[in-house]
């Protein structure tokens, strides 16, 4: 079972003409979460050499939230500003959002508006329970739903069957599973794997739709369902203290969490999700 399994992911990436890549510079960065030795000189000087991701970089050094005197004219400032963790995260939202060519009808704004809820309270859990690093749960957040852009960007003709079956009534989960017979989080986790990126971000992806069902479970995973769940709710229009009261406290208690203390931040966290969005996007 498992090896038709695997044939059949591989006939589907077959079927893509065109799989998404992502710049070596992006990769390094994904690799540094775990190098307590990288030098952060040698990566200021490769971000300068990418124009578009440097104009992205100085954009965040010099918004509202952290301006400080000066502009910022040089990648070498904005390491000192933005400190080296949150601008690899800058680098890697960037080189992630340039990956992807989805088609005019895909609502991307909202598609990274969402996401960047999602890891900006990812992020804020991973503070709150200080068991996690809060830069690489922003990431694992972010890149979560890179299974939904793959599809939307290179299988058009399965996405335009998949939205309409959405519209029909079903989930998202079985209307891709139906149509190509995996779902955004198997896909998610398949190129995560292609591009060669740590098994921690891998498993965060693969995990996040029931990550208390797999052993061990993904710390990360569990997060950004948390995160998902709060940001979903919110922009249902779910008032804070009733998401509070409805937040699934198994995956809350594998993190130690305790769900009380982000009840007045929910608001404030999804502004700066949008702020982060209108900031890389552009």
């Amino acid at each position: 079972m498992e090896a038709a399994s695997a044939m059949s992911m591989d006939r589907l990436f077959d079927k893509i003409k065109q799989l998404p890549t992502i710049p070596q510079l992006l990769h390094e960065l994904m690799q540094s979460f775990n190098d307590e030795n990288a030098r952060i000189d040698e990566i200021a000087a490769k971000i300068a050499m990418d124009q578009v991701i440097s104009v992205k970089v100085l954009r965040m050094a010099n918004s509202a939230a952290l301006r400080r005197g000066n502009d910022v004219t040089s990648i070498e400032q904005a390491v000192i500003r933005l400190g080296f963790n949150r601008l690899r995260s800058v680098v890697v939202a960037s080189g992630i959002i340039g990956s992807f060519k989805a088609p005019p009808s895909f609502n991307k704004n909202k598609f990274w508006t969402e996401t960047f809820q999602v890891a900006t309270i990812a992020k804020t859990l991973a503070q709150e329970t200080k068991a996690l690093d809060p830069e690489t749960a922003f990431t694992c957040a972010l890149i979560h739903n890179i299974g939904e852009l793959l599809i939307q960007s290179t299988l058009p003709e399965e996405a335009e069957l998949i939205n309409m079956s959405i519209q029909n009534g079903s989930s998202r989960v079985e209307a891709q599973r139906e149509m190509l017979g995996y779902d955004y989080s198997q896909l998610g986790a398949e190129l995560a794997r292609r591009w060669n990126l740590s098994e921690a971000f891998v498993d965060a992806i693969s995990q996040q739709l029931d990550p208390l069902s797999h052993d061990p479970v993904s710390k990360e995973a569990v997060l950004i369902r948390l995160a998902v769940f709060i940001s979903f709710a919110w922009n249902a229009g779910v008032p804070a203290q009733a998401i509070i009261a409805r937040f699934p406290k198994p995956l809350a208690d594998q993190l130690g969490l305790d769900p009380k203390s982000l009840a007045g931040q929910l608001e404030t966290l999804h502004e700066q999700g949008n702020a982060l969005a209108d900031l890389l996007t552009q």
